[in-house]
């Protein structure tokens, strides 16, 4: 509560002619303070770079074009390992079978 009445007062109570948000707007525009915050960010980006790079780790991009050689799609076969549409079908393997606890 007391961080919004001290907003509130930034932005409403005047100190002179302009209220202290005005002031730090106006402060914040002269080429001194750009000067100033260039060279800010100038050296804490690279550290910025840095640390994100710890916390996150090596990035990994995911491929986006589709590889030159896609699999085939699967065949239909049916339980017997006969082609269903008349095209040959690779090995068929067996069925798993349960198999059945010891005592």
């Amino acid at each position: 509560m007391f961080l919004v009445g001290l907003v509130w007062c930034a932005f409403q109570v005047r100190l002179g002619r302009r209220t202290f948000a005005e002031h730090v707007d106006r402060i914040g525009e002269t080429p001194e303070a750009r000067e100033l915050l260039d060279s800010t960010r100038g050296a804490v980006t690279p550290w910025v770079e840095d640390a994100t790079d710890r916390m996150l780790g090596e990035h990994i991009e995911a491929p986006t074009a589709p590889s030159a050689r896609a699999p085939a799609p699967a065949r239909a076969a049916d339980a017997r390992g006969k082609p269903v549409d008349g095209r040959a079908v690779g090995p068929v393997r067996p069925r798993a079978t349960a198999i059945a606890a010891v005592p």
